[in-house]
């Protein structure tokens, strides 16, 4: 059975992952494929391995890794090998291969232009609770129990 696993790098601002994991809600469903997992090489979680234990758990014989890049730069072509390689070394009955980056396509621009025609200050898209609904505490976010911490704090007597 096929898996879809978008792979990206992680960020250490949590609820930065929110993107990519609501794709994968999207994708599994619209049924793209019978398994749509995400995993991240850093910082974020879940983790590619833990991803991949996932698609195997779920069933899946061959794993798609499709990186979440519009360029195939270092982490594509230097950490994403690596990474599925120790993916092979455990799994040497699972099939991996490498979808291509997402590069250029005209539906990108019109996304971009689409986006641009809301843009809004800094400031705004700063302050919208919405855009933090994602965060938890996390000791590696830089922002992490600071002013500037999105996740929710526990309430201090």
């Amino acid at each position: 059975m096929d898996a879809i696993l978008l792979f990206s790098h992680g960020s250490i601002l949590c609820g930065a992952e929110r993107n990519l994991i609501e794709l994968a809600a999207a994708m599994r469903e619209r049924g793209d494929a019978p398994i749509v997992e995400v995993g991240f090489l850093n910082y974020s979680e879940p983790l590619f391995r833990e991803s991949v234990e996932r698609c195997i758990n779920q069933g899946a014989t061959r794993i798609i890794v499709a990186p979440w890049f519009l360029i195939a730069g270092k982490f594509v072509v230097d950490d994403l090998p690596a990474t599925i390689a120790e993916a092979k070394a455990a799994h040497p009955d699972v099939e991996f291969t490498v979808a291509g980056v997402i590069g250029f396509h005209q539906l990108i621009a019109d996304a971009v232009l689409s986006a641009s025609g809301s843009g809004k200050d800094p400031e705004e898209w700063r302050s919208n609770p919405q855009a933090y609904s994602w965060c938890r505490e996390s000791p590696r976010c830089p922002l992490y129990r600071t002013e500037g911490c999105r996740a929710p704090q526990e309430a201090t007597a």
